[in-house]
């Protein structure tokens, strides 16, 4: 590995020095972006002399959600770095090859992970069940399989959090089931409409779900969902009870 620096680097004119090209390093690493960095000043913090380290791993091969890009796959890809705790940049080299790849190990070892949970959520469960209810006979057939897919999809479906797509059914909580209810809760009254009924769906559905779910996991149950207060009204005495199934 040949022991020089570029000029440029040297008098402060180039910020970045890629590992491979510019230190001569030769051993295996994650990505051949992987480079050092100095560190920009920002007004919002202080400028560290210590050299950062990153790299963008190919598209294909990222195991990142949504392959490293922000708001849900929308926005730029985002390299994966680290700080080298050094100004040094040969001790920097040898620290960002070490911690890229071990950070590349982590990543993967989630990626499993998620992978496993996803292929038991409860999104998989409510696909089985409702591939199956879909071809029943019913009463207003349209409109039932539009009221479902609506629970799932709408404004406030179920597909849209995350407790529902990517863990493990039997690790669901009432504390999701808490948080979820408020969001229901404050999206229908910005729209001006009671709370309560969209709720008794969302319970009903979340239950058939999870009985779904039991050819799997006999032991499921499913967890306690939060109490709906019914407003009181005058001469009518207050009630603060669960809704029923």
């Amino acid at each position: 590995m040949t022991r020089s620096l570029p000029q440029n680097w040297i008098d402060g004119t180039l910020h970045t020095l890629n590992v491979v090209r510019d230190l001569g390093w030769r051993g295996a690493i994650c990505h051949p972006s992987l480079s050092l960095f100095r560190q920009k000043p920002s007004a919002k913090s202080r400028k560290t002399k210590n050299l950062q380290w990153r790299f963008l791993p190919d598209q294909a091969d990222d195991p990142r959600p949504f392959a490293g890009r922000t708001n849900r796959g929308q926005g730029k890809r985002l390299s994966i770095e680290g700080t080298c705790g050094t100004t040094d940049p040969w001790e920097a080299l040898a620290v960002a090859v070490a911690a890229s790849q071990e950070r590349w190990k982590e990543l993967h070892q989630q990626f499993e992970l998620q992978h496993r949970e996803q292929e038991q959520a409860f999104s998989v469960y409510w696909k089985r069940w409702f591939a199956r209810e879909e071809q029943q006979s019913r009463r207003n057939r349209s409109r039932w399989i539009s009221d479902q897919q609506n629970l799932w999809s709408g404004r406030t479906g179920l597909s849209f959090q995350p407790w529902a797509t990517t863990m493990k059914i039997e690790r669901i909580s009432s504390h999701d089931f808490f948080e979820f209810f408020l969001i229901v809760r404050k999206h229908c009254e910005a729209q001006g409409t009671s709370p309560d009924d969209v709720r008794r769906q969302y319970k009903s559905l979340i239950r058939k779900v999870f009985a779904e779910a039991r050819a799997d996991f006999p032991a499921l149950k499913c967890p306690q969902f939060p109490e709906i207060k019914k407003p009181f009204k005058a001469g009518c005495q207050s009630e603060n009870q669960s809704v029923p199934s």
